[in-house]
């Protein structure tokens, strides 16, 4: 029966199919990427630009958006502008508990809910107001100009105002990950020298210590919401944030919105995933040129502003594409509104999810945001067999099929595809992804099902989130076309070269205005990322670019590791690849090679659902979690992950020969990943070291 509703279905669907405008857009838009000037050694490219750039409007471009009104003059005029409209929208927390839920395969488990009480609301007007008021309550506590303040905080509307008001007063911000490990706080803490720190109340206890550590008695602590109990001030100065703004608004303080370009506004510490964090020094006018720059994209993505627009701002505001794209939606007059990863969908929060509460046009996110959303999808389907699920099969494979001919499906997107769609609000426009490469499967996944343009994105804190975005119409895994302002080239290595075939591979070097200045205290380094000749920065990716100058991310630099034979294998790509598996977490795929062994192995993290499901398919009998112990568990692991790599082409150095199965947890907490959510390899080196001699056994 399935088999035959599956069949009317798609021919009712190919009926009613229309062009889609984005991917015959992006067909009629030809080369992507263009040479602009030859090679300018033996081991280098041609320098490469966004096609249908000239050197006159590449030469205006880097002036305009470098120079003149900075983005906080920009903020300024659009609060004036739209003083009584609303600015910004947020929820407070009524109570969190504990919930058992169970998913479409029977499996049960604990589910943390929050209770939210009803957002409140904030206009243009209010939102400057209590910003100027923050920043002169800064003075007061006697901060001078060119101080520093450092915010280790995630994302809510106050780090935002905390930022943009340190620099209404002359003040330079300094931005951690909330979640960086003790050491790496310790460091920044003690390499930036802040006066004052502004990080949430939870907090305090923790970061105390630290600061006696660093010698730093003197830092003021501003803190956010309410002060644990117990907490024991140490003879260190204590405020709140709201006492702050209290001073400020009692306050004879004037402000000046900074106007020379150069000056240095922002010491942006990266997650540190092979050493300690690096303090990434912008200008106004780098910032400035990154967000014009990604703005320019965007609005392509999204088309024209419209009244009613709304952002859902979720992820670290530390990273550097969060914090530029907030500051665009805001200078745009879209609504920005704040929600947290854990809440979301209505599975994790009352009376709804952050996304159905806010109905965003826009979303942005990492690859594990989307590979949970996909996984998340699929468990809630319908038993493979069952009637249900062979008519989402067929739509889904009849879909794919139609937009690789260029193709849009009204009748499925409405018929099978609308109550996936409807998690995201009803209103989204447009997807982006940055912060490491998309697997295939996912973008797929999202492509298909959410039927929204998505774009995949390249950029680092270096480059303040400039580099690539693919246009709108691309339906495959790739970095994409270079942003305006952008020059790239590409550098020979060891293992790749821009003379390979068919597509020219190498490092990635780039050039323009949103670069950083360097790295606070840290001449070495920075001298290490830029070249003596050019300005050209090296990022510490390798890519390869297509016929048509799209970019695609292969590895890092110093994530290719050498195997007995002297292949060379792009460890971060392979674990996106192999992270698409069914059996495998969000983040949850370590690919370790050997130096002395020809064959790599793996660490791959998994759960009760996912495990049990897969031990159910390949007839491993057992309990959780003792079928973890099972030799077979993890034979029938390596085998199934080894075949969908070979599904994807990889050559056979590439596959994995053993795997270690483990129910553990990769946080930043517990010193394995990265506040951005990278593996740090060392740590994963250290604490599984005797399963790694297992694996490797083998001659």
């Amino acid at each position: 029966m399935g088999v035959c509703l599956a069949s009317l279905m798609v021919r009712r669907s190919r009926i009613s199919e229309v062009p889609d405008r984005y991917i015959e857009e992006r067909r009629r838009y030809g080369p992507v990427a263009v040479a602009c000037a030859p090679p300018e050694d033996d081991v280098s490219s041609a320098v490469y630009r966004a096609a249908g750039i000239t050197d006159e409007e590449h030469r205006r471009i880097c002036k305009e958006w470098y120079e003149g009104e900075n983005i906080v003059h920009r903020l300024e005029e659009i609060c004036a502008e739209r003083s009584d409209r609303r600015a910004l929208a947020y929820r407070t927390v009524q109570k969190v508990e504990t919930e058992k839920k169970t998913d479409s395969k029977g499996h049960t488990r604990n589910w943390e809910v929050t209770y939210f009480n009803d957002p409140t609301y904030m206009t243009y007007n209010e939102f400057w107001s209590r910003l100027i008021a923050f920043g002169k309550g800064l003075r007061e506590l006697g901060l001078a100009e060119g101080a520093a303040v450092a915010i280790a905080e995630d994302v809510r509307w106050e780090w935002l105002a905390s930022v943009l008001a340190g620099w209404t007063q002359g003040l330079i911000s300094v931005t951690v990950y909330a979640n960086l490990g003790e050491a790496a706080l310790l460091h920044a803490f003690k390499e930036a020298e802040c006066p004052a720190l502004i990080c949430n109340g939870n907090a305090v206890k923790k970061l105390l210590p630290l600061l006696h550590k660093a010698k730093l008695n003197k830092t003021m602590v501003i803190y956010l919401d309410a002060l644990p109990a117990g907490v024991d001030a140490e003879g260190m100065m204590l405020l709140s944030w709201t006492d702050v703004l209290q001073k400020g608004l009692q306050s004879c303080f004037s402000y000046t919105i900074p106007s020379d370009c150069n000056r240095t506004a922002l010491i942006m510490y990266t997650s540190g995933t092979v050493a300690e964090p690096k303090g990434v020094i912008h200008t106004f006018g780098s910032l400035k040129t990154g967000a014009a720059a990604l703005e320019d994209r965007l609005t392509e993505l999204l088309g024209p502003k419209e009244e009613g627009e709304t952002y859902l701002a979720y992820l670290p505001l530390a990273h550097i594409l969060e914090f530029i794209t907030e500051m665009i939606m805001l200078n745009r007059g879209s609504l920005l509104c704040y929600g947290s990863p854990r809440t979301l969908s209505d599975m994790s929060a009352r009376p709804r999810g952050d996304l159905a509460e806010f109905r965003p046009m826009m979303f942005v996110g990492v690859p594990r945001i989307f590979e949970t959303i996909r996984k998340n999808v699929e468990s809630q389907l319908p038993p493979v067999g069952s009637v249900k699920r062979s008519i989402f099969d067929a739509a889904y494979a009849e879909r794919l099929r139609a937009i690789e001919d260029g193709k849009d499906t009204p009748f499925l997107n409405e018929k099978v595809f609308s109550l996936p769609r409807a998690m995201f609000g009803g209103k989204l426009r447009g997807i982006v992804c940055g912060g490491a490469p998309l697997g295939s499967k996912t973008q797929t996944f999202m492509n298909v099902v959410f039927g929204v343009p998505m774009a995949q994105g390249y950029g680092l804190t270096e480059t303040c989130c400039n580099g690539s975005i693919q246009r709108t119409g691309e339906l495959h895994p790739a970095a994409g076309q270079l942003l305006k302002g952008v020059e790239a080239k590409l550098c020979d290595t060891e293992e790749y070269k821009h003379t390979d075939t068919p597509y020219p591979r190498g490092a990635l070097l780039l050039r323009g205005p949103a670069l950083f200045k360097g790295y606070l205290k840290q001449e070495e380094a920075t001298s290490e990322v830029f070249t003596e000749k050019g300005g050209w920065f090296h990022t510490g990716d390798v890519v390869e670019m297509d016929d048509s100058g799209c970019l695609r991310i292969i590895g890092r630099v110093k994530a290719l590791a050498k195997n007995l034979l002297g292949e060379y294998i792009a460890i971060e790509s392979l674990e996106a690849l192999y992270g698409q598996h069914e059996l495998v977490s969000p983040n949850g795929v370590c690919v370790l090679v050997h130096p002395q062994r020809a064959y790599i192995c793996a660490l791959v993290l998994t759960e009760q659902p996912k495990a049990m499901n897969f031990a159910s398919v390949h007839k491993i009998p057992g309990n959780w979690p003792e079928i973890l112990q099972e030799p077979l568990f993890h034979q029938r692991a390596a085998e199934a992950l080894t075949a969908l790599a070979k599904a994807e082409g990889r050559r056979p150095f590439e596959l994995l020969r053993h795997v270690r199965v483990l129910k553990d947890e990769w946080t930043p907490e517990n010193g394995i990943m990265t506040a951005s959510m990278k593996i740090r390899r060392s740590a994963v080196d250290k604490r599984y070291a005797d399963y790694i001699e297992q694996l490797f056994e083998d001659e």
